[in-house]
């Protein structure tokens, strides 16, 4: 037994620290994944069918898992079906997050083709506010003063990254108008150019290109047309205010399915991987109704014979949509499991890191240049996740019995006497 105990310890600090590894590379690999497939001259597919088959991986995913759980087949499956059909009561009350959870999946496509990775990393962390917010108006808890201070760090460094992403969009729309401006007048100088001496040439060249890295906006724009990185799809531009209201309802969404399953389904002794498969099976009706609703004129629009809805349904679909798809469904649940091992200052940890992490891949792969507004908002919010996490309410004291307890406890000891 004296080996034991060091034996136990170990395997709970390799679950741990394997925990962080697991939550950091879900953060950040889906996020960037979502948008390289969102990015680029590939064909636009259909976030509503990607939200679609991300729910069926997942379906398929945990009926296998509690099958293996199980260690047989047929035990599996009848678990899944017990549970489906005599506590039925317990699949309805799934029916309302299954809901939610599929529009939030549609809204966080949204805005990650409207925001840079980095921005989208950061203002995502509302979703901590919002679940605050739901726990002390529905389930009634309590948040310490340095809880509060930190929800207003938080949500003050959100608004400095997304005056500073607003800023940063302004500008550049400013410097597009302003470069069109200048190669619609370049056809008119061309033909002259030939007829200027090779050292005044040289000398308006250099002019010019000291004019071009002075300015902000068309240096950017220059570092982008040089640098081989994915542009707007369909040449369309990003909103950053349709980004952040998809942000913001995504983060109301989240924060109301947290509470709604712990107020609802509290004590329920139902495996993971069945409220999966119950919060699964449902979603996949929900976005088939969903794409036929939103996407009708794409889906429907060769007929309705099912060849062509497939084909118009699944156009776009390359592989790193498919990763994305995979990441988004197996990663959750990969991380539901994961979870359960790490502590408050593990989570805040995973999430600093997976922001930071991101921000430096963006730099390398979507040609991302932070600004100082930017890294004092993100560094305002991993501030505050560690806050918010390190420091919860804790009673100063305990309650003072009534005397209907006092007369129940007494009873109690007189009986045990």
């Amino acid at each position: 037994m004296a080996n034991a105990q060091p034996a136990s310890e170990k395997k709970a600090q390799v679950i741990k620290y394997s925990s962080l590894v697991v939550l950091v590379i879900q953060n950040c690999s889906l996020v960037l994944f979502m948008k390289f497939a969102l990015a680029g001259d590939r064909p636009k597919f259909l976030k509503t069918i990607s939200v679609f088959w991300g729910e069926v991986f997942k379906f398929t995913a945990s009926i296998c898992l509690v099958c293996l759980e199980m260690r047989s087949l047929p035990k599996g499956l009848n678990e899944i079906w017990l549970e489906f059909t005599v506590k039925w009561r317990d699949f309805l009350k799934v029916l309302v997050p299954a809901c939610v959870y599929t529009i939030q999946n549609f809204l966080l496509y949204v805005a990650v083709e409207n925001l840079p990775a980095a921005t989208y990393m950061v203002t995502y962390q509302l979703k901590i506010l919002t679940t605050a917010i739901f726990t002390v108006l529905v389930l009634k808890r309590k948040l310490s003063w340095a809880q509060w201070a930190a929800l207003l760090a938080l949500f003050a460094g959100i608004a400095v990254v997304q005056y500073d992403q607003k800023m940063s969009e302004d500008a550049e729309k400013a410097a597009r108008k302003a470069l069109q401006s200048l190669n619609e007048t370049l056809p008119a100088v061309n033909p002259t150019l030939a007829e200027v001496p090779q050292n005044l040439q040289e000398a308006v060249s250099g002019r010019l290109e000291l004019l071009s890295t002075t300015m902000g906006p068309l240096a950017r724009l220059k570092r982008q047309a040089a640098t081989p990185s994915p542009a707007p799809r369909g040449g369309s531009e990003q909103n950053s205010l349709i980004g952040f209201a998809a942000v913001l309802v995504a983060c109301v969404l989240s924060g109301f399915a947290g509470i709604y399953f712990e107020k609802i389904l509290k004590g329920s002794q139902v495996s993971i991987w069945i409220r999966n498969i119950q919060l699964a099976f449902p979603s996949i009706f929900f976005a088939m109704l969903f794409a036929a609703v939103k996407d009708r004129g794409v889906v429907f629009a060769d007929g309705f014979a099912p060849s062509d809805i497939a084909s118009r349904a699944m156009y776009g679909f390359d592989w790193a949509v498919w990763v994305t798809v995979g990441i988004s469904a197996f990663g959750g649940l990969v991380v539901a499991v994961v979870i359960k091992f790490a502590d408050n200052i593990l989570k805040a940890f995973a999430t600093s890191f997976a922001i930071v992490l991101n921000c430096v891949l963006a730099y390398w792969l979507f040609n991302f240049h932070p600004t100082f507004l930017f890294l004092l908002g993100a560094t305002m919010v991993i501030a505050a996740v560690f806050v918010y996490s390190l420091f919860p309410f804790k009673a100063s004291h305990q309650p003072v019995p009534t005397t209907e307890e006092k007369a129940e406890e007494l009873r109690d000891v007189k009986a045990q006497k």
